[in-house]
């Protein structure tokens, strides 16, 4: 196993991915999930850093999906501010936390919510002396996080933009 792997042994029957195939393995995970709401996906090009796909709804509003997965409490997921414009109201983070192959929780969280200030959405500046990361938006995934993330389940979020 190399350095960054993630293990999951009994949970994915042996299978070890590095954090980028276990990313691209969510995105497909969470293209079926919006896929299976009656969402369309658009294969346009769009700069990797700025979403993995776009989703349109059956309603035609077009979601800029930006995906990242977890597979386990105490993970920290990011992307750069500079990368991930909170003031999009089309961009959305799905996050998909997956404990177990067959046990998969997913999130869609709009943008927005970052510039907020609330609970567990952050924004880390990296500005004091010594810190030499560029800033980012986050999320400590804790059990209080996943808890407090209970209203950005995925098929809460979903069904707003079906009915519409």
């Amino acid at each position: 196993m190399r350095k960054g792997d993630i293990e999951l042994p009994d949970k994915f029957e042996g299978e070890i991915m590095n954090k980028h195939e276990f990313n691209k393995w969510a995105v497909s995970l969470v293209k079926q999930a919006f896929t299976e709401q009656g969402f369309k996906i658009e294969n346009i090009s769009l700069p990797a850093d700025e979403a993995d796909f776009i989703a349109v709804s059956s309603s035609g509003k077009s979601l800029k999906i930006k995906v990242r997965a977890i597979s386990q409490i105490g993970s920290y997921i990011f992307s750069l501010k500079k990368k991930f414009n909170i003031k999009d109201p089309y961009l959305y983070m799905a996050v998909i936390y997956v404990p177990k192959k067959a046990e998969k929780e997913l999130y869609l969280i709009p943008a927005s919510e970052w510039g907020k200030d609330i609970y567990p959405f952050k924004g880390k500046d990296y500005n004091k002396p010594g810190q030499s990361s560029q800033p980012e938006w986050g999320i400590s995934f804790s059990m209080k996080a996943k808890d407090a993330m209970e209203p950005y389940r995925f098929a809460k979020i979903v069904n707003s933009f079906t009915q519409l």
